[in-house]
């Protein structure tokens, strides 16, 4: 089963652990599909975007998606983990600022080690 929705991706913003996050507007849509939409949310699936009709028959070689549901990737759990530290240390930067400086050093590391 899948979703189709027209729809434009209104936003592209890069992410420290190489995602992407989209911003995508939906046009007017029935609510049978609404509610389809609220239920998938903050679940992890595949992501297909087309500007023509996509047919069943072009989604079959999707990958198959690995994480457990409700499991966080590693780099969520080291996200949390550092929003944690920065909550506790009470820092005077701003949370993003800290998680994109902190994993760049991270980086910066592993590449001093080659």
């Amino acid at each position: 089963m899948f979703l189709k929705v027209p729809s434009t991706i209104s936003k592209i913003t890069t992410m420290a652990d190489g995602g992407l996050r989209l911003h995508v507007d939906t046009q007017e849509i029935e609510n049978e599909d609404k509610a389809l939409l609220m239920d998938l949310y903050n679940k992890l699936g595949i992501f297909v975007f087309s500007e023509v009709n996509i047919l069943p028959e072009d989604m079959i070689e999707l990958p198959e998606v690995k994480v457990e549901k409700g499991e966080k990737t590693p780099g969520q759990i080291l996200r949390n983990r550092m929003f944690v530290y920065w909550k506790e240390k009470k820092l005077q930067i701003e949370f993003d600022l800290f998680y994109k400086r902190e994993m760049e050093r991270i980086g910066q590391a592993y590449l001093e080690k080659i």
